[in-house]
């Protein structure tokens, strides 16, 4: 999680001095440079159009479309309170698992969403004068998220998660490159090049730790870490970016996380497993 919110991090950093989709672009280079290292070294490299399925389109569709929107929002949002947003995924994604997979409903997974959902509004506070309208960009990447993480359920279980991560990861650096060329492109320099090439390797962090964790570990103890990236992104903004949230972020955020937990832990017996986010 560190990693993960480590690379949004210093993204929205490099946004500042660069255009967006450049940046996603010379990043996602980084990244794919890394993964192709690691599918070849597992002689997984050529496997890539073997194992390409329907799920993984739909899989590739939506974690592009959702890095479009999540970045886009990033760039004009504080760090912590997207990320607050973005927690209720997990929640959700349960619940729809649920209904759509015909597995029965809990009353705790009900009173889950409805809690988390009340924990984001308190982050985004809308009708207030802090309320920005950029924060329907992170709802719709949520709805993205959540279709995504269905559609991952369906990839066969003969798909090597690394290949399946480098074709993400190829998808969202072509997508930064179309897109560059219609923003527009700048010279980056050495401190943009740094910052980007610590944001491909925080993410690759993200990466190899969360499978690690999910491969060697019990889902149900790990799970509830999710959450932890909630401290670190308001760590992270306070350090980074100097812009100390209120006090209605800290008490969302923490809803957000308690409605989460709740969720895992009152119905451990049918809890599913999310895919990592490639951003």
């Amino acid at each position: 999680m560190a990693g993960y919110v480590t690379n949004d991090a210093l993204i929205k950093l490099a946004a500042e001095d660069l255009p967006l989709f450049e940046s996603i672009f010379l990043r996602g280079v980084w990244v794919c440079v890394v993964l192709s290292l690691m599918n070849w070294r597992r002689g997984t490299l050529g496997q890539l159009a073997t194992h390409f399925s329907a799920p993984i389109a739909v899989r590739l569709a939506c974690e592009t479309l959702g890095t479009i929107f999540y970045l886009t929002a990033l760039t004009r949002l504080p760090l912590a309170e997207l990320t607050a947003v973005l927690q209720i995924v997990p929640i959700v994604v349960v619940f729809a698992a649920a209904r759509l997979l015909r597995e029965p409903v809990s009353t705790q997974r009900v009173a889950a969403v409805a809690l988390g959902f009340f924990g984001v509004m308190l982050v985004v506070k809308p009708g207030s004068a802090s309320f920005s309208p950029w924060f329907l960009l992170g709802f719709l990447t949520v709805v993205l998220i959540v279709i995504r993480e269905l559609a991952t359920r369906q990839i066969k279980d003969s798909a090597p998660t690394q290949v399946v991560a480098l074709l993400t990861g190829l998808s969202i650096t072509v997508m930064g490159l179309v897109l560059s060329v219609v923003e527009g492109w700048e010279r980056p320099g050495l401190a943009s090049a740094a910052i980007l090439l610590g944001a491909g390797t925080f993410l690759t962090i993200g990466y190899i730790s969360s499978v690690a964790t999910v491969r060697i570990g019990d889902l149900s103890f790990s799970a509830p870490f999710r959450y932890s990236i909630i401290i670190f992104s308001i760590i992270l903004q306070i350090v980074v970016f100097g812009d100390v949230p209120d006090g209605l972020t800290f008490v969302g955020s923490a809803i957000v996380a308690a409605a989460g937990l709740w969720a895992f832990w009152s119905d451990q017996p049918r809890r599913i497993g999310f895919g990592d986010r490639l951003r």
